[in-house]
């Protein structure tokens, strides 16, 4: 059998040998059973560091300690492994790996190779978890990828509502307008997620930002045909006298795309 210590004494569950060909495999294991980072991972046997390919033989008892990030550069190999993890991480929804690379020092406001920050990733992907973990680490809320989207715009256009939630009540901009004037409301009714609507509504979204086509949030729902968005924002008092740039409005978007249950609860609106 294999024991597994950790530096204050605990012993972890005891494994067999067999059933790892190596130390990654164990790794990767104890990764996947208690959430340690396997960029955080270290397995030491009578004193010395075990290399991922070395065999393990049992009996052996391991000891396991987990490296620390604070201090190193961002270029250093451990805090790239470190911070390449926490992104696979946060699209993974893994709270345990989450919790412990922050508390190793990770960045909270990293980003990877896309140039989307953890909370973008997880908000996008619904980490509902990772997400109010990173926000307690102190994630800035209203950062943006090179498009100007935001946490809340991707948890929006992607339609998880609780992370939606979550990032509201942190006092994410509900407004926030990416590269192309487009706001959080707009994704989401461009994408017919009614529940999202309604809640960016609830928390007094404006209705009447247009974008740099001239589009409102309710121009796009009528021209995606998305009926009970809508409704929402008609219940909302969004304005039906906007026109786009080429003079369209969301009664003629909808008559044109043929959603005609759309146009027919715009004109009784008039």
């Amino acid at each position: 059998m294999l024991r597994v210590w950790r530096p204050s004494g605990q012993e972890l569950a005891p494994e067999s040998a067999e059933e790892f060909q190596d130390v990654a495999a164990l790794k990767e294991h104890l990764r996947e059973v208690y959430g340690f980072p396997l960029s955080l991972q270290q397995l030491m046997h009578e004193g010395k560091l075990l290399e991922d390919c070395a065999e393990l033989d049992a009996p052996m008892d391991l000891q396991l300690v987990l490296l620390t990030i604070s201090g190193l550069s961002p270029g250093d190999k451990t805090a790239r492994f470190a911070e390449a993890e926490l992104a696979d991480s946060a699209r993974q929804n893994c709270e345990n790996v989450t919790r412990y690379l922050l508390e190793a020092g990770v960045g909270a406001d990293r980003r990877d190779d896309d140039g989307k920050t953890f909370l973008m990733l997880a908000s996008k992907h619904g980490g509902l978890e990772v997400t109010r973990l990173l926000l307690e680490a102190g994630a800035a809320k209203d950062l943006e990828d090179d498009g100007g989207h935001t946490a809340l715009m991707f948890a929006s256009w992607c339609g998880h509502r609780e992370v939606v939630r979550a990032l509201l009540e942190a006092g994410a901009d509900k407004n926030h307008m990416d590269n192309q004037c487009q706001t959080a409301l707009m994704f989401a009714s461009i994408s017919g997620h009614a529940k999202v609507t309604r809640l960016l509504l609830q928390a007094r979204a404006e209705t009447y930002c247009q974008d740099i086509f001239g589009m409102t949030a309710l121009m796009q729902a009528s021209a995606c045909g998305h009926l009970e968005i809508a409704r929402l924002l008609l219940e909302a008092r969004a304005a039906m006298n906007f026109t786009a740039e080429d003079g369209r409005t969301a009664v003629m978007l909808a008559s044109e795309h043929g959603h005609l249950e759309v146009a027919r609860l715009l004109e009784a609106d008039v």
